[in-house]
Order: structure tokens, then sequence, then C-alpha cells
């Protein structure tokens, strides 16, 4: 791992604990014993090393998603895993973090938002679809629809009814997760869930 990823990694990890409001360029620079215009080398400005460090959280998910994407079968056991390590993930950061990154960062928020379009086109979206193909799910489902009410900001929804902190993971995996994939299900199929 170069100084730039470590740099990144750190500061990542900072970010998700703290927001990145509290953190500045010098205090990153002062952790790393750098200078501020070696720091400013590697990152243009702090809006620019945000970018990156919500490009490696994302990066670091989407390879798990990528696991279980080509480790099962059932389009619906992969949404349910995938969603699983998404929370498990959420659960860890403070909702600060994004919360600092709408108020203060526009443009790593833009990044943010951009991967969960991402993730829904691209991961969910054909997921479910594959999943309607196979006659699990009722052929008459709107998914973008389905998508929006149950599982687009899933992130927010978590943080905003402060989940964590009255329930268990598992539990949020039930109520988000599962039993809203249980509500479009076919017959044939409900005991799969």
């Amino acid at each position: 791992m170069d100084r730039k990823d470590e740099i990144l990694e750190k500061a990542l990890d900072h970010f998700l604990k703290n927001g990145s409001k509290v953190i500045t360029m010098d205090d990153i620079a002062h952790e790393f014993g750098l200078s501020k215009k070696t720091l400013y080398s590697l990152f243009e400005n702090k809006e620019a090393l945000l970018k990156e460090a919500v490009d490696l959280l994302w990066n670091n998910f989407l390879q798990d998603v990528n696991i279980i994407k080509n480790n099962e079968d059932n389009p619906l056991s992969k949404i349910i895993s995938i969603y699983t390590i998404a929370i498990q993930n959420i659960s860890t950061i403070n909702p600060i973090f994004l919360f600092s990154l709408k108020k203060y960062h526009h443009d790593a928020m833009g990044v943010y938002e951009n991967y969960k379009v991402f993730m829904f086109e691209k991961v969910v979206n054909p997921l479910l679809e594959e999943a309607r193909d196979q006659k699990l799910i009722r052929a008459n489902i709107d998914i973008d629809f389905f998508h929006k009410i149950n599982f687009e900001d899933i992130d927010e929804k978590l943080w905003k009814y402060k989940i964590f902190e009255k329930y268990s993971i598992q539990e949020a995996i039930d109520y988000f997760i599962i039993l809203k994939l249980k509500g479009i299900i076919t017959k044939d199929n409900f005991d799969f869930i």
C-alpha cells in the first residue's frame, strides 16, 4: 500500500467516525507527520480527499457485492446478502458522516449519491428483474417503484429512526429487507425466505 492509499484509508476511518466537518487537512497532515504542502500534493483540497474517501468506501462494498453475485445463484438470496452487508456496514458509520457531506461537501455527496444510483441500476434492479423472470416475485411488480419506497435511502432511514440504538442488525435486516421482499414474492416461493 502506498502512502496516499494509507492516508486515504485512515482519513476515511476518521470521516466515518467523526464526520467531515471536524477533521481538517491540518489534522490529517499532523497524524501522518506530513507537511501541508506534501498533503496538498496528494489531494488538491479536502473536497478531493473526501471524494476519494467516498470512492474507497463504495469500492470496498462493491468488492463484497461482486463476491456475492458470483457465489450465490438465487437473485433474492443475492439481494438479501447484499443488503445484509450494507446494513452491517451502515451500523458502523456515524450518521454525522453523511449529514456533514450533505451540508458541507456537495461534490463528495454527489459521488456518494452516484454510487447509490449505480447500486440500483446495475445491481439491485437487474437482480429483481431476474427474480421476476424466474417467477420468484410477482410479474406485476413495478421494480422502480418498489425500490423507491422500500430500499432507496435505506442508510438515511436507518439513521433517522435510530434503528441501531433500538434493534439488532438482524431485526433491521428482517424489517427493512426480508419482510419487504416477502410482500412481492410469489406464493410458490413464499417459504424460500
